[in-house]
């Protein structure tokens, strides 16, 4: 938790258990602010992703796909009293409700276990199962209006699957879309809407059994980027545009388009809101919108969808049930109430509760429904919320401006107090350190000469959501939502870089803005992937970049020193200044500081940190001995801060500025990816790429006036950079099993624990990560 203000709390928040809180301000680490409960609110699982309401509104039912153990949870709908909990082998998607209530169908999407599963609420019991084709990764049910036809939709398989829920098996599959995201049944049963995330579009299927049947093939509606949710109303489906901020409404009998209402929270031509679920209750249509915290309510009329304002939520709602009768709604929060500190350890907890992908725990809140003026008031308080920075003027953070070149470094999974825990001044817990001033004497440098900055913090949780964080100012609900499965381990492929579409964000990355506005750019080593039996030449997916990377230049590959990176750099750099055409944009990934481990034959996590740390430093020192230094700045992030603790938050990271414009000192204003993202947004002349760029305050405070053109000279590692993991390094066994082809495919407690005992010694008590496994 970043900040929380005015918070009166009148009873303890346990798993599963209910509170009521006074309306309080959180301050998330990505600086937006999300308002406490008027009324009761329950701490669940990670990412809860679907709610269903008994049919006499009596009991609710949530389903949670996070990185904790999947789970479905019974809770008493008015207390928030959990009744029960059933393990589950994987889930995803909102649970499917018998018509009589005493049960639900839900999604197993897990590793080699593909099913659609039946269970019993009343008893907590899987009482029925459906086996899918593998690979599938069930995401999305529907039941037809006479239920005797399932429909799922598998989002590896590219397929709907079609299942008689009495037989219990699978009558057909049909082919789909890529991504298939949301499906709807039409009220006549003939046909079946699938929203395909991976089209931009919304394919119409005919369904077994009925007329449609004889129909060849699969109709497609066109409609905007990364459809996630499905609602009918009648001849009109509408449909949840998660890239592009918008429903459309589509006319079912003429297959097209009629509108696309935009979501009423930001901007025109501002997007990032992720609309991800929708519920249609009379004349009312709740959209629920991850990124902007918040529901967004339309009316719906004969002409199409009135916007009436919006209710605050917590951070990123994924599911809103409405139940009339009683007059409230319930609101699941994938990311729950805050953001947490991670320096204590509680070993009577077990497991790993201390890793960043186990806090971020979800909640559910109960809510009185809004008459429309509370709803008017709910978008201001709403808009009120974001951030709102505004570009001070500055004599040096503007367009056309003293500073001609950025060059961007993006590092791999640090956090602040474990690099720079030690310095002084700045606020850092020594006892958290791993990587201190003896094998980081350059960034430590750094900080002293240009400034430190320990109220620095990752918009991401992990490195899948944190390069598209670093480069897009942005993290689209595909990602939020797929991530967690892929890091439990639950079969999913690692899509989340290198132009995965169904990945990239409306208005793209970084290089995307930096092209279409005439700005020079050269990539080294970002979005690229290897060659199979060597580092490079590396390819290149994304078509902006292809051109514009070195390819001689690795990617991510931990054999490979980023001392030689450096050099593959410097090779580039010393070439463009003897030319005098240095590009405008520059962007380096050096990752070596993610280590390997104690993987036997492997470079050390300190040699590997500290090589890290020596090109982090003979960058910088090239470049401030350089002709452009005088008009150069330097930014240097982690892309995440998952891999070690901090007493602050465990979002905070370590962030460098080297520039000869930086004012130096200690800069306790908070800032994060998207205020780098900005800040060199507003250098370069470049529009925001997401309302999180748009809102988050430049570094303008960070700069002077004057400029100190002194070079930096690096210091000398003292760590051997050459030394390697022996046979009996402390569980060596354990890393030599690790896959580390990617990043983060490794159990992060564990490699934490390795970590710790790596630099202090087998014997050495482990600091307060979390529970490690054994």
């Amino acid at each position: 938790m970043i900040r929380r203000l005015l918070l009166a709390v009148l009873g303890a928040v346990l798993l599963g258990g209910a509170v009521l809180a006074a309306p309080a301000i959180t301050t998330l680490p990505t600086g937006w602010r999300i308002v406490g409960p008027d009324g009761l609110v329950a701490t669940v699982g990670t990412l809860p992703e679907g709610l269903a309401l008994s049919p006499d509104g009596t009991r609710l039912v949530e389903v949670e796909a996070g990185h904790q153990p999947p789970a479905l949870r019974v809770f008493d709908a008015a207390s928030l009293h959990e009744l029960r909990a059933v393990k589950l082998n994987g889930a995803f998607g909102v649970p499917l409700r018998d018509p009589d209530g005493e049960g639900v169908w839900v999604n197993v999407a897990g590793d080699f276990q593909e099913q659609v599963a039946h269970v019993d609420i009343a008893t907590g019991t899987v009482d029925r199962d459906v086996s899918l084709p593998v690979p599938f990764f069930p995401v999305a049910l529907a039941r037809s209006p006479d239920g005797n036809l399932l429909a799922v939709a598998g989002d590896l398989s590219g397929r709907v699957a079609f299942i008689d829920p009495r037989a219990e098996r699978v009558v057909r599959t049909e082919r789909v879309g890529l991504h298939p995201a949301a499906l709807a049944f039409s009220p006549d049963g003939d046909v079946l809407y699938v929203a395909e995330r991976g089209e931009r579009a919304v394919d119409v299927v005919p369904v077994p059994g009925t007329p449609h049947e004889v129909l060849s093939g699969v109709t497609r509606i066109p409609v905007g980027l990364h459809p996630d949710a499905l609602a009918l109303d009648g001849d009109r489906l509408f449909v949840a545009d998660a890239d592009d901020d918008d429903v459309a409404i589509v006319d079912r009998r003429a297959l097209r388009v009629l509108a696309r209402v935009p979501l009423p929270f930001h901007e025109p031509g501002v997007f990032g809101d992720s609309p991800n679920a929708m519920t249609r209750d009379g004349d009312r249509l709740y959209v629920s919108c991850g990124a902007a915290n918040a529901i967004a309510v339309f009316r719906v009329t004969p002409q199409g969808l009135a916007p009436l304002g919006a209710i605050p939520t917590g951070w990123y709602p994924t599911a809103v049930a409405v139940d009339r009768a009683h007059g409230v709604l319930y609101v699941a929060d994938g990311k729950g109430e805050s953001s947490h500190a991670n320096p204590t350890f509680d070993p009577l907890h077990g497991g790993r509760i201390d890793y960043i992908a186990d806090n971020i725990v979800g909640s559910i809140r109960r809510v009185a429904i809004p008459d429309d003026a509370a709803l008017a008031q709910g978008l201001t308080t709403v808009r009120e919320l974001a951030q709102h920075a505004t570009v001070p003027p500055s004599t040096v953070v503007r367009a056309n401006g003293p500073i001609r070149h950025v060059v961007y470094v993006i590092k791999e999974n640090r956090s602040y107090d474990e690099v720079l825990g030690d310095l002084r001044p700045g606020d850092g817990d020594p006892s958290l350190v791993l990587f201190g001033a003896a094998i980081t004497p350059n960034q430590h440098a750094l900080e002293r000469r240009f400034g430190t900055f320990d109220r620095f913090f990752e918009d991401a949780h992990v490195s899948a959501d944190g390069h598209n964080w670093s480069t897009a100012a942005f993290a689209n609900d595909y990602l939020e939502k797929m991530w967690p499965q892929d890091y439990a381990n639950r079969g999913r492929p690692y899509d989340f870089e290198d132009a995965a579409e169904p990945s990239v964000p409306h208005a793209g990355y970084l290089w995307d803005d930096a092209v279409a506005h005439g700005v020079t750019l050269r990539n080294y080593g970002e979005f690229v992937t290897g060659g199979p039996s060597k580092p490079t030449p590396v390819s290149v997916s994304d078509d902006v970049l292809r051109s514009r990377t070195d390819r001689n230049f690795a990617t991510f590959d931990l054999d490979v020193p980023d001392a030689d990176r450096f050099t593959e750099w410097k090779r580039e750099f010393d070439a463009y200044e003897r030319s005098g055409t240095l590009p405008a944009l520059e962007i380096v990934r050096f990752p070596d500081d993610h280590t390997a481990g104690t993987r036997p034959g492997a470079l050390t996590p300190q040699a590997m940190v500290a090589d890290n740390d020596g090109a982090v430093g003979a960058l910088v020192d090239t470049i401030s001995h350089s002709p452009d230094w005088a008009h150069t700045a330097i930014f240097v992030i982690e892309d995440d801060a998952q891999n070690g603790p901090d007493h602050v938050d465990e979002q905070r990271s370590t962030f460098y500025l080297a520039s000869p414009y930086a004012r130096g000192g200690v800069q306790h204003q908070a800032y994060s990816q998207a205020s780098v993202l900005r800040t060199i947004e507003i250098i370069l002349g470049l529009p925001p790429m997401s309302t999180y760029d748009a809102g988050a305050p430049p570094l303008s405070e960070a700069f002077g006036a004057r400029a100190d053109l002194r070079p930096f000279d690096a210091l000398a590692e003292t760590t051997d950079m050459h030394a390697k993991n022996g046979r009996t390094a402390y569980r060596a066994a354990d890393s030599a099993r690790f896959d580390l082809a990617e990043e983060d495919r490794v159990d992060d407690a564990t490699f934490n624990d390795i970590l710790w005992h790596a630099v202090k010694g087998a014997r050495a008590t482990p600091p307060p990560f979390g529970a490690f496994a054994r």
